[in-house]
């Protein structure tokens, strides 16, 4: 069965900044030139900036310093950062689908993370990774962005900065990028053509699944960070003519429309007092589909998800039950999301990071600077082969100034429900999302 591939942009960071204030000094002799194709790695001839008050970049701190958590309470922990999110934007939803991938918004503030200090980098690893110290959270960005690399998900990350200003940046910093996230670094003139290429270089890695993210680029932006994954889920076991069939989907508003099911028997079952659901593994072993449908009929599906909490999450995920197999069936469908995150992210505790008069990210570049926003765009196709996703995450940072056995469980998923595609080695969602019309 010819595999579907699916395309994962997660992050780009638009730096735009203006000269102003100089806390450091730095010199910069590049020559390198952005060629048609992948961007051209290049190493900047700017010497290493030693910090006025004689401290280590905060992405050099020591991955033994302080209280280390276990695997399980990292997980834990970051599963905060996915379903305050999740609660946020369902709240917003206004009687649409919902998508996110925290995994994209994580490795896109992650990298934006590495540039700050202070309160500012507090805050933002406290929220992404609560109650964990700041540089045991750094690396769990890291090496959880490393974990889902496998044959079916390829993460591609590049750095691309603005020729005019590329000596407000840091050596230090580019190369925490380069090495924590082997990032290709560009330097070209920004404007119209940077555009062009940057967004060609997206829609490469991505499979033409996400076109365009950035709309313009003027002489006052300093840098665009992209994180690209791209994702290949293919059924384990597909779907034969028998089981794709048409019927009737019953959408949030209550109005019924006639849409294209999949219909399969699985072997992994899910259920609490709340809803049931199911788990469709992918081929590779390590993603899997995952449904929840809540019990009660009538409830709006983007209420129930923000109401879920990571426990319940935890525990509805921990009730994986084998030993009866379960008929189920769901629509095929696509879905597309935006949101704009600053609100939700200041409400979980990221707040300085947005306020230009507290923000500090001076071990990013010589100038004040300050997150403008935070853009989320997702995009998801099911359908008889596979699923294909993708998502992008801009932080803008501007200058401060079969055969039925008996007995049997059922999850028909014909009428509104949430799903997530989860790393089965963590039981983590990689995407959480909901199906309120098809």
């Amino acid at each position: 069965m010819k595999k579907r591939v699916a395309a994962l942009l997660i992050a780009s960071v638009i730096m735009s900044m203006a000269s102003g204030c100089s806390k450091k000094t730095s010199k910069n002799t590049h020559t390198g030139k952005l060629g048609s194709e992948d961007p051209v790695v290049i190493t900047l001839d700017v010497p290493t900036v030693k910090r006025d008050n004689g401290k280590q970049a905060v992405f050099e701190l020591s991955a033994t310093s302080g209280t280390q958590m276990t695997e399980e309470e990292l997980n834990r922990a970051y599963s905060d950062f996915i379903f305050g999110l999740m609660k946020s934007c369902a709240e917003e939803s206004d009687g649409g689908n919902v998508l996110i991938s925290a995994d994209s918004i994580l490795f896109a503030l992650d990298m934006t993370a590495a540039g700050a200090d202070g309160d500012t980098l507090t805050q933002m690893m406290n929220t992404m990774v609560p109650g964990v110290g700041n540089d045991q959270a750094f690396r769990y960005g890291v090496d959880r962005m490393n974990s889902l690399k496998n044959d079916s998900l390829q993460i591609a990350n590049s750095v691309w900065i603005n020729e005019a200003r590329s000596e407000n940046v840091y050596e230090d910093y580019l190369q925490y990028v380069k090495q924590n996230f082997d990032a290709g670094v560009s330097v070209l003139p920004f404007g119209p053509n940077a555009v062009d290429q940057i967004n060609d270089w997206v829609a490469q890695k991505t499979k033409n699944r996400i076109s365009k993210l950035v709309d313009d680029l003027d002489g006052s932006s300093l840098m665009v960070l992209v994180n690209a994954i791209a994702f290949d889920g293919t059924w384990k076991t597909g779907y034969e003519d028998y089981q794709v069939y048409e019927d009737a989907f019953t959408n949030g508003n209550g109005e019924r429309t006639t849409v294209t099911f999949l219909s399969s028997t699985e072997s992994l079952y899910l259920s609490n007092d709340e809803a049931t659901g199911f788990i469709k593994e992918y081929d590779d072993g390590k993603y899997a589909f995952m449904t929840i449908l809540p019990n009660d009929a009538s409830i709006d599906i983007n209420e129930f998800m923000a109401d879920m909490t990571s426990d319940e999450y935890w525990e509805f995920w921990n009730s994986k039950d084998s030993s009866m197999e379960v008929q189920t069936k769901m629509p095929q469908f696509k879905s597309e999301y935006e949101v704009h995150l600053p609100m939700a992210l200041q409400k979980m505790g990221m707040t300085d990071a947005f306020d230009e008069r507290k923000a500090n990210f001076s071990n990013l570049c010589k100038t004040d600077a300050y997150i403008s926003d935070v853009i989320h765009k997702t995009y998801i196709e099911v359908d008889r082969e596979g699923t294909k996703a993708a998502a992008a995450t801009a932080v803008l940072i501007t200058e401060s100034c079969v055969a039925e056995p008996e007995p049997y469980h059922t999850v028909y998923c014909d009428r509104p429900y949430a799903y997530a595609i989860v790393d089965m080695d963590t039981g983590l969602p990689v995407f959480l999302g909901t199906v309120e019309s098809v």
